[in-house]
C-alpha cells in the first residue's frame, strides 16, 4: 500500500471498524453482501489520515447509490447558500461556465439564477439516474470528473467549480488537483467542501468514516497539497453540514485577484490545538465513541424490556455506519422511517431492517425514533414543531446521546 497523496508506504494505525458492508447501498432482504474492516490509517511522512483497504470506485458509485439533495430542505438551503457565496467571490460575465463535479441530482445547477445567463455544466457517475432534474442544464456528462472528460463537452475553461462531498473520494487526489488546475479560468474559483478531519473528532462522526471516503483531511494537509499543484486556498469557513465540514476557496496560484485572507492563516495555526498527528488523538476519539455505543445500547435494551416500539429516522450512508458499529438491528429497531421513494421496502446493508415511509411509519406511532442523520438535529425538530405529527422521544448518538420528549418540545 502507498499513500494516495506522497506515495510513502509507512504507515501509523490508528483503529478499525469490523465487517463493514458497503455503507452506501440498500439492497432486497437477504442479499449477502461482502464485508470488510475499515482500517483507518496515517502516513507517516505527510500525514495524510485515510483508509488502508479501497474499494472499487465504479462499485461504489453505480446505479445502487444515489443521494437526492432536493429531498432534504436543509442540505437543499445550504447548497443554494454556496451557489450565493460563489457568485459573491467570483467575477462573472455572460456564457461564463459553471462546473459542478459530483453533481447528484442537480440541486446546486439549478440554483444559478437564469438571468445570469450561465452555462452549467454538471459530471457525476450516477447523473443518468437524475436526468429528469438537469432539463436547465446545458451539458451533463454521466461519468467520473477529468479534464479528458470536461474538454469534451466544451472547450472553454470554468469560472467556477464546485465540488463537494467528492474530494475524499478520490483514489488519486492530485491528478484530481492537476486536473482542476487544467480547467479552471485563470481568474476562476473552485470551491470544495468535505467534512473536516478535526471537526469529525470533535464532534464524535465515526459516522464520516465509509468505504467511499477514502481520505480524512486536515486543513494542513489541504493546504500543502493545493501549493503542490499550483493551486492555493484564499478562503476557509467551517459549517455544521455533515458533522463538520470545512469549505475552502481555491484559485491558481498566480492569481492575484484573490489574496489569501489573514482569517485562512490563523486557522492553519488554530488547527495545531487539535494534535491531528498524534496517535493518541485517534485512540481518544475512539475510545469515546465506544462509550456512546455503550450508552445507546444500554438505553435501546431497556425500552425494548418495557415493549417499547423504535424505529430508525432516515436511511443514509453515514448511518449505515452507525448500525452496523453499534451493531443495531432489527432486534432493536422495528423499521426505519425515510422520505426518499427510492428505498421504500429496501433493506439497511449488514443488519437487515427494512425501509418504510415515513408517512407509514409515523401511522404505527413509534414510541421513539433513532436519528441516524443525527447532524441535521435543528431541521428535523423544527419540521416536527410545525406539523407536530409525532409525540415519542427523538434519540441523538452524537455529538452525546440524549432524548427530546416531542410532547413537552411542543409545549
Amino acid at each position: 500500500m502507498k499513500c494516495i497523496n506522497c506515495k510513502n508506504n509507512q504507515f501509523i494505525s490508528l483503529f478499525s471498524l469490523k465487517n463493514i458492508s458497503i455503507t452506501g447501498k440498500f439492497y432486497d432482504k437477504d442479499k449477502k453482501l461482502a464485508k470488510s474492516n475499515l482500517n483507518l490509517v496515517m502516513c507517516k511522512k505527510c500525514k495524510l489520515v485515510q483508509l488502508k483497504n479501497r474499494f472499487d470506485l465504479k462499485y461504489l458509485f453505480n446505479q445502487d447509490y444515489g443521494y437526492s439533495s432536493n429531498l432534504n430542505k436543509s442540505m437543499a438551503r445550504h447548497l443554494n447558500k454556496v451557489v450565493e457565496s460563489s457568485l459573491k467571490y467570483a467575477f462573472l460575465d455572460k456564457k461564463d461556465i459553471v462546473l459542478d463535479i459530483a453533481s447528484n441530482d442537480g440541486t446546486l445547477l439549478n440554483f444559478y439564477p437564469s438571468k445570469l445567463k450561465l452555462i452549467k455544466i454538471g459530471i457525476d457517475p450516477i447523473l443518468n439516474k437524475f436526468k429528469k432534474n438537469y432539463k436547465q442544464i446545458d451539458h451533463v456528462a454521466s461519468t467520473f470528473f477529468s479534464s479528458k472528460e470536461y474538454f469534451k463537452l466544451t472547450k472553454r475553461k470554468a469560472k467556477i467549480i464546485t465540488g463537494l462531498s467528492v474530494f475524499y473520494d478520490s483514489p488519486n487526489p492530485n491528478k484530481f488537483l492537476k486536473d482542476i488546475r487544467l480547467v479552471l479560468d485563470e481568474n476562476g474559483i473552485f470551491i470544495l467542501e468535505q467534512s473536516d478531519l478535526a471537526l469529525m473528532l470533535n464532534n464524535m462522526s465515526i459516522d464520516t468514516i465509509c468505504h467511499e471516503h477514502i481520505a480524512y483531511y486536515s486543513i494542513k494537509v489541504m493546504n500543502s497539497m493545493m501549493l503542490k499543484n499550483k493551486l492555493k486556498i484564499f478562503r476557509h469557513e467551517y459549517n455544521n453540514i455533515n458533522g463538520g465540514s470545512s469549505r475552502f476557496y481555491i484559485t491558481h496560484i498566480n492569481n492575484k485577484k484573490y489574496k489569501i485572507l489573514k482569517d485562512f492563516k490563523t486557522k492553519l495555526a488554530n488547527e495545531k490545538k487539535f494534535l491531528l498527528e498524534r496517535k493518541n488523538t485517534f485512540n481518544n476519539f475512539y475510545n469515546q465513541v465506544e462509550i456512546n455505543k455503550n450508552k445507546l445500547l444500554e438505553l435501546l435494551k431497556k425500552l425494548k424490556l418495557r415493549n417499547k416500539i423504535i424505529h430508525g429516522f432516515g436511511a443514509s450512508t453515514k448511518g449505515n455506519t452507525i448500525l452496523q458499529h453499534f451493531q443495531i438491528d432489527s432486534t432493536y429497531l422495528d423499521f426505519i422511517a425515510e422520505i426518499n421513494p427510492d428505498k421504500y421496502n429496501k433493506f439497511t446493508p449488514g443488519t437487515n431492517i427494512k425501509i418504510i415511509s415515513e408517512k407509514k411509519s409515523l401511522n404505527m406511532k413509534p414510541d421513539y425514533y433513532l436519528v441516524l442523520p443525527w447532524h441535521f438535529k435543528e431541521n428535523i425538530l423544527n419540521r416536527f414543531k410545525k406539523n407536530k405529527t409525532f409525540k415519542g422521544v427523538f434519540l441523538f448518538p452524537f455529538p452525546k446521546v440524549s432524548s427530546i420528549d416531542m410532547k413537552k418540545y411542543y409545549d
